[in-house]
């Protein structure tokens, strides 16, 4: 190939990355993470209650097979570290119905509550400690990816409750 020949098939080559025409989008299995996560401790003569938000962001990139159902297992709220689970699992709600599809090339964002005290349900008085300490806690879980064997981890940043 003579230089004339190449300059022009370079410059269509480095034309067509710059307009985003080329995907590196790599996730064929739904990528989750915890978006937003914030809580609310109480203390009474009873125990502690929690209440918490977060949303749940599920990604998944255009070079999937196909359409993935994702499937919930379980959350809790555990150290920084993740050393220790200190509400499990966490009672979650959710207005979106379970389990969700995520298309290649698209997200899903479902958002999450917990009360703790919503059935008249209490922690020990201790779990206060624990939630307000001041290294901070995380959100953790699993979801199932129908795309995936087994179940694929996910965890919050950490953060800090709002405490008494």
């Amino acid at each position: 190939m003579n230089a004339r020949a190449w300059l022009p098939a370079a410059a269509a080559t480095l034309a067509a990355a710059a307009s985003g025409c080329i995907d590196t989008d790599a996730a064929v299995f739904v990528e989750p993470s915890i978006a937003a996560p914030e809580a609310t401790v109480s203390t009474s003569a009873l125990g502690t209650s929690l209440e918490a938000r977060f949303t749940l962001e599920l990604h998944l990139g255009p070079r999937a097979s196909g359409p993935s159902r994702v499937a919930i297992r379980a959350f809790e709220i555990a150290s920084a570290d993740q050393e220790t689970s200190i509400v499990a699992p966490l009672p979650v709600e959710t207005a979106t119905a379970l389990p969700v599809e995520v298309a290649p090339g698209s997200d899903v964002t479902v958002a999450f509550t917990a009360d703790t005290a919503a059935e008249g349900g209490t922690l020990p008085i201790d779990a206060a400690a624990a939630l307000c300490a001041a290294e901070g806690i995380r959100i953790t879980g699993s979801i199932e990816d129908s795309l995936e064997d087994g179940a694929t981890p996910v965890a919050s940043a950490v953060f800090h409750a709002r405490c008494p």
